[in-house]
């Protein structure tokens, strides 16, 4: 009787879920198709951003799902993104035991594997069409404190630095930048800091192969 209950309980956890990304997809259809008969024709980088608008905790948690399960080296972490928008995010690096250490304080590692994965997803928010490779070439560490707390990873991507290395992509397919990320425990005090150099490069997207 219990397996059969457990069978049923995950055949409508399957059902709900295809719903859910059933009733998604149609809202991006159709918000794409009003929006094009105006006129108006989005980038799918675009499209998700408006998308987000209309429920961005449930787009964060669907980033932070995607982080635990699609990255094969932060699987596992549990890392959770708790803001995000164009010009900052903030990534939330939990106190389990895959990111401690042995003597149960939070591991240098998770917290530059959190940095990195940050720095990424900030800027993908911005990626032109096509292939967008963003790889970290140098990396600069400080750290001021150990924790054995959950820590803050956080970000700001002025817009006038961002469009200077968008611009280089668009001319050259390639281009550099350096970033800095900031690591906070639960009170708010500063745990480390970050400067990462980026190499950008960019394989535009073949013409009728957008949508």
């Amino acid at each position: 009787m219990n397996q059969q209950w457990l069978t049923i309980l995950m055949s409508k956890g399957i059902e709900l879920e295809q719903n859910l990304r059933q009733q998604l997809q149609n809202a991006k259809d159709g918000l794409k198709s009003q929006l094009e008969e105006r006129g108006i024709r989005l980038s799918a980088a675009d499209l998700a951003a408006l998308l987000e608008e209309v429920s961005p905790k449930a787009s964060h948690a669907a980033l932070s799902y995607a982080l635990d399960i699609v990255r094969p080296f932060s699987a596992g972490m549990g890392l959770r993104i708790s803001r995000l928008s164009d010009t900052q995010v903030e990534m939330v690096v939990p106190a389990r035991t895959r990111n401690l250490n042995e003597v149960k304080t939070m591991h240098e590692g998770a917290l530059v594997t959190a940095a990195i994965e940050a720095a990424k997803l900030l800027w993908m928010r911005h990626a032109p069409m096509g292939s967008f490779e963003i790889n970290v070439t140098r990396l600069e560490s400080e750290l001021f404190k150990v924790t054995s707390e959950e820590c803050r990873v956080r970000m700001e991507l002025p817009e006038t630095v961002r469009e200077v290395v968008l611009a280089e992509v668009r001319d050259h397919r390639e281009a550099k930048a350096e970033v800095e990320l900031k690591v906070f425990d639960s009170n708010d005090q500063a745990v480390a800091e970050f400067r990462l150099h980026l190499s950008f490069k960019h394989t535009p997207a073949l013409p009728g192969s957008e949508g």
